[in-house]
């Protein structure tokens, strides 16, 4: 029988939901590169492609911030300078990918909106 303490089975639900969010961000950011060849060029296509890229950030940021918290909950916290690295990568990460999205979607809205008047 496997015996784990609770620092152990923190370190697994952390990393285990770290890895669901980044697959679910990947997929996510494949998903709509694949809707934009579908769309070809236009409107939604770049939409979409822009958005994927800021999908990808967060993707990025997720992994990272898993990174960090594993460094953090398996006691390899020794090296405060590692922990200070990711945490501003997972940030810039996170401000990258959501400025992204929100661009993306501030154009393909203004232009769909053009096409209406």
């Amino acid at each position: 029988m496997i015996n784990l303490d609770a620092n152990q089975i923190l370190t697994i639900l952390i990393e285990g939901g770290a890895l669901i969010s980044t697959l679910a961000a990947l997929v996510a950011a494949v998903i709509m590169r694949q809707v934009t060849k579908k769309f070809g060029t236009g409107i939604l296509a770049s939409g979409f492609k822009t958005i994927s890229i800021g999908v990808l950030f967060i993707a990025l940021g997720i992994l990272t911030d898993s990174v960090q918290s594993y460094l953090v909950t398996s006691g390899l916290d020794s090296s405060n300078q590692i922990i200070t690295v990711l945490l501003i990568v997972k940030l810039i990460l996170f401000v990258l990918g959501t400025y992204t999205i929100v661009i993306g979607s501030k154009k393909t809205g203004d232009k769909l909106e053009s096409l209406t008047k």
